[in-house]
């Protein structure tokens, strides 16, 4: 069984009836992130979230949280197992940065463990989203219709751990290369949180081409302030979700110019902002 997955027994209760049967369930654990720089160290956050991917999960998270800026800003990352004193493995990540690197983390609010995604609300939030440094946005040319929405819906339901689990969230990007969409050349990558699961693809963004490939962002579950944010920050042009995008979500994308989607089904979806 993969480490982001694990089988238990429970019991299936229908019509009067009980039946001893095991489930497939995702994994959840804490991860903690500490940061170093010159011999100092500096306890960052604590994330609970699904095993694996944690290296792009941390550039994702340090990135959108404007820790750094580029994929060179970490020097090195080393990763410790261990078990607490209730049996619970937890994970904690060290991330050297460079001495180039301007670490302030007095602004920092990630000492608690994190669930949903973090953020201030309505206008705060939205003021402070125009401080950071942003990518440019990389618009995409390729026409969004009916067949293409039942296209990604299919990418996303082929994903491993919600195929097995019905438990996770799900955030791919489809690359665009010459106006034309990769859809079976993608990346995706899965998480018990949504805000991870987005991560996670940031980070191997980040990494991989230093966040210079324009697509669409496909996310499993709703649209909240937080995901429109880290999209913004990360440069994507145009998001589709198969659930309902929350009222902030839809202002930041309209202020920040972004093609956002929701209740993506196989015959409709809503167009909530249009700009590509």
């Amino acid at each position: 069984m993969k480490q982001n997955q694990l089988t238990i027994n429970r019991f299936r209760v229908a019509r009067q009836k009980s039946e001893l049967e095991s489930d497939v369930i995702a994994v959840e654990e804490p991860l903690q992130i500490l940061l170093q720089q010159k011999n100092k160290t500096h306890a960052f956050s604590i994330t609970m979230r699904t095993p694996g991917n944690d290296v792009q999960l941390t550039y994702g998270l340090l990135f959108c949280e404007g820790v750094i800026r580029f994929a060179a800003d970490i020097l090195s990352i080393d990763a410790t197992d261990f078990k607490d004193k209730i049996g619970v493995e937890a994970n904690i990540i060290t991330v050297k940065l460079s001495n180039n690197t301007s670490l302030d983390l007095s602004h920092q609010k990630r000492s608690h463990p994190s669930y949903s995604g973090c953020g201030f609300c309505g206008k705060t939030s939205l003021k402070a989203l125009e401080l950071k440094p942003l990518r440019g946005l990389r618009a995409i040319k390729t026409p969004i219709n009916n067949l293409l929405i039942k296209q990604l819906r299919t990418q996303l339901a082929r994903q491993d751990l919600f195929s097995n689990t019905g438990g996770s969230h799900v955030a791919g990007l489809i690359y665009e290369v010459e106006n034309k969409l990769e859809i079976n050349h993608s990346p995706f990558f899965e998480d018990v949180g949504r805000h991870n699961a987005l991560d996670k693809l940031i980070g191997n963004e980040l990494q991989q081409n230093d966040l210079s490939q324009p697509g669409i962002l496909l996310l499993s579950g709703r649209i909240g302030f937080e995901l429109v944010q880290k999209a913004i920050v990360a440069g994507f042009s145009t998001i589709v979700a198969l659930g309902a995008p929350s009222s902030l979500a839809i202002q930041a994308a309209r202020q920040f110019e972004i093609t956002l989607i929701g209740f993506a089904k196989d015959s409709s979806f809503n167009l909530y902002t249009s700009y590509n």
